[in-house]
């Protein structure tokens, strides 16, 4: 969860930043991404977006932040072998990962080379077939515009979420790898 603590931006009533409807397309020399306001829903957002991608999928959940004894790193998940695997999990983890700041979440369909990263700033940032993905976007009412990460701003963690994440890394027989710097 992300919150903005000056100007005069949207915040929902928990007081979480919504960017509104938006997308960019960002080019580097290294990757073409596009940059999507996700917030007040995101996992809703990614279940839309995951739509345009075929399964095999797998996740890779990032957590930044530890507040247990749970360790910090990435945590990749088995191959998921269908469409209701990645929703069911999507949406049994939906409001830890809408409610939280300490993580990131990637959904990755490694036979298309695409990837949607939900970050812990409220944005998806999407990888693959973007004409598709813009569609979808289009579809659904977002418009093509230039928006940024609030700042200053906060990353809430809740303390009821903290039994949201021991059972969420239980879930499945997750690997895992030590954090990167870009992850931070």
């Amino acid at each position: 969860m992300l919150t903005k603590f000056t100007g005069s931006e949207t915040l929902t009533n928990d007081g979480e930043y919504d960017y509104g409807r938006v997308y960019r397309l960002e080019r580097t020399p290294t990757y073409t991404r596009l940059k999507i306001g996700a917030a007040p829903h995101g996992v809703d957002l990614l279940l839309r977006l995951s739509d345009v991608l075929e399964a095999p999928f797998f996740c890779l959940y990032v957590l930044v932040i530890s507040r247990s004894k749970t360790e910090q790193g990435r945590y990749q998940s088995p191959l998921l072998e269908s469409k209701s695997e990645l929703v069911d999990f999507l949406l049994d983890y939906k409001e830890l990962f809408e409610t939280d700041g300490r993580h990131h979440l990637w959904v990755s369909a490694p036979d298309m080379e695409a990837t949607l990263v939900y970050d812990r700033h409220n944005i998806i940032y999407a990888y693959g077939p973007l004409e598709k993905i813009t569609a979808k976007l289009d579809e659904i009412g977002y418009r093509a515009e230039d928006f940024e990460i609030p700042y200053p701003h906060a990353h809430y963690f809740h303390v009821e979420n903290d039994l949201g994440i021991e059972a969420l890394l239980q879930h499945w027989g997750w690997q895992h790898f030590p954090l990167q710097e870009a992850d931070e």
